[in-house]
């Protein structure tokens, strides 16, 4: 079963450099860290959605996984965000 990888680009909004990308991100307010997380674990479920229907268990699996593994992150973002915002001005 052949599949189109096509649409998966390897550069972001031509930025290919993922130490860059990886900064951008990570400098991201605590808030809008939350929400892009939200966002990247949705789409990455959905994908994992895709290829379950397709009968592409193993990688299904793995999405889920991964989506689910954002979504604790998120949770920690959140905390530290709770802990750093009586020290914002």
């Amino acid at each position: 079963m052949d599949s189109d990888c096509s649409k998966h680009k390897k550069d972001v909004a031509g930025i290919t450099d993922m130490k860059v990308l990886a900064e951008m991100v990570g400098d991201l307010h605590y808030e809008a860290l939350t929400d892009f997380m939200i966002c990247l674990a949705r789409k990455i479920d959905d994908d994992a959605d895709v290829d379950f229907d397709a009968g592409r268990r193993k990688i299904s699996a793995e999405l889920y996984r991964v989506a689910f593994s954002i979504y604790d992150a998120k949770s920690a973002i959140q905390k530290a965000w709770e802990i750093s915002k009586p020290f914002m001005k």
